[in-house]
């Protein structure tokens, strides 16, 4: 049997190309997202009022069956705590458990996007924590009895570099919003703590860090988020760089680490086509790891 993978997310951006480069490895795919159709997709724009946004769970499906591979789309939105729970039954109604969960899915859109903190009235906060931290929290107990019962699974999180680094600017002018870094710093040290738990169980965890990436919604955004246009890579770099942790062996050995995307898939070479690195991860770790673990063996 075919192993099967679930990517939140999936109907455009990053997730969506998570989906067909693990169709492309041999992986069943399961994903979820909120528009069923193309043309539905809807983004805010900086009134509030909804604008087109490209993408669907039917045009994903076409991308996974078109690789031979086994299409699961389940429609979901993340800031519904109970259609989360509808979708973590239906997924386990027709597969039972999965190898490879993606938490990929984010919610940070719309007007109060790299709002201010006075500026981000306290529902806004309370969505970007139930989106970006209980609803993967929720797929990460429902699927990971099954990863340790089999002894094998892994499960990664998509989160920011923001997590670890200072506060640059105020959001738009150097910064990112704090209401997003905020929901993004509890997803982030889940992988920790599962690999410390369950590493032993044969479980890998890992926190990965796309970096600024070109997307549908990015497009949309590009001129309220502030940051120049070259610094945003292709949504495959940040796909190739899943791939690698959920295929390769030698991911066990960093087993609950945060991983820098873009520099790690250029090091690796993971993505020839991609032409250069960004000059700004000249300032993160060079190994494009955290490798707090190894630093500390060596004291």
């Amino acid at each position: 049997m075919r192993p099967r993978a679930l990517i939140t997310g999936g109907t455009r951006g990053i997730g969506k190309e998570i989906v067909r480069e693990l169709a492309r490895a041999g992986f069943d795919v399961a994903f979820t997202g909120r528009t069923r159709h193309e043309g539905e997709g809807r983004e805010e724009d900086d009134a509030g009022q909804p604008t087109p946004l490209p993408g669907s769970l039917d045009s994903t499906c076409a991308l996974v069956v078109a690789e031979g591979a086994e299409a699961l789309p389940v429609a979901v939105d993340l800031l519904d705590s109970g259609a989360v729970d509808a979708a973590i039954e239906t997924i386990r109604s027709r597969w039972g458990r999965i190898d490879v969960l993606v938490n990929n899915a984010m919610y940070e859109q719309g007007r109060y996007t790299n709002a201010f903190i006075l500026d981000t009235p306290r529902v806004e906060w309370e969505r970007k924590l139930q989106a970006n931290f209980l609803a993967p929290l929720a797929l990460i107990q429902a699927f990971l009895p099954g990863m340790i019962e089999a002894r094998r699974g892994c499960i990664i999180n998509l989160s920011t570099r923001h997590n670890y680094t200072k506060q640059a600017g105020p959001p738009g002018r150097g910064g990112a919003g704090v209401s997003y870094n905020c929901s993004k710093a509890a997803l982030g040290k889940l992988a920790d703590g599962i690999a410390a738990e369950h590493g032993p169980d044969g479980v890998l965890a890992f926190d990965l860090d796309p970096g600024p990436v070109w997307t549908e919604r990015g497009e949309r955004q590009h001129a309220r988020i502030g940051y120049p246009r070259e610094i945003f890579c292709p949504t495959a770099v940040p796909a190739k760089a899943v791939v690698w942790l959920v295929t390769d062996p030698e991911a066990a050995r960093y087993n609950g680490q945060h991983f820098m995307a873009q520099e790690f898939v250029r090091q690796r070479g993971l993505h020839p086509d991609w032409p250069t690195a960004l000059r700004m991860n000249a300032r993160w770790s060079p190994t494009a790891i955290l490798d707090w673990r190894e630093r500390s063996t060596k004291r």
